[in-house]
């Protein structure tokens, strides 16, 4: 079964995946983005990342991504994790799993839904650099359905 859920804890990705699978005999294609924290960042080392997030705001708009990307995708479900709080070199930070009929239409929705986390989820992301520096990320914006379509 699909779902939203903000996380402060590791996610358990083959858990995920392996509930929502079976959470439908219809499901023909199963596509997963799996976002992990790299060790460079233009040109810098990461020591690690910090996530915060305004929950009510990041619930809701998840929850509204979720909803739209299987109505505009006639997807049988889908599911989107995102950690927030301290996350180390390695660890998965965004979980997005979709389930539809047909491949074409998974891989349309996985893109589609990551796109909008980064543009409309209440949760930003603090890089901190091995050289003691730190910054907060500017969240992306811009319209994307054009690539979409």
């Amino acid at each position: 079964m699909g779902k939203v859920h903000i996380s402060e804890s590791p996610i358990d990705a083959w858990g995920e995946i392996t509930s929502l699978l079976q959470s439908s005999r219809r499901i023909g294609a199963l596509v997963t983005f799996m976002g992990v924290v790299r060790e460079i960042s233009e040109g810098k080392e990461v020591e690690r990342l910090f996530y915060d997030h305004y929950p009510e705001m990041a619930s809701n708009a998840l929850n509204r991504i979720r909803k739209e990307a299987i109505s505009r995708f006639g997807l049988i479900d889908a599911t989107i994790i995102h950690r927030v709080g301290e996350a180390r070199i390695g660890d998965l930070v965004l979980l997005v799993i979709v389930a539809s009929e047909h491949r074409s239409e998974a891989f349309k929705a996985v893109e589609w839904i990551v796109d909008e986390v980064k543009k409309e989820a209440a949760i930003w992301k603090k890089e901190y650099f091995k050289d003691g520096e730190y910054r907060w990320v500017e969240p992306e914006r811009g319209d994307l359905d054009e690539r979409i379509e």
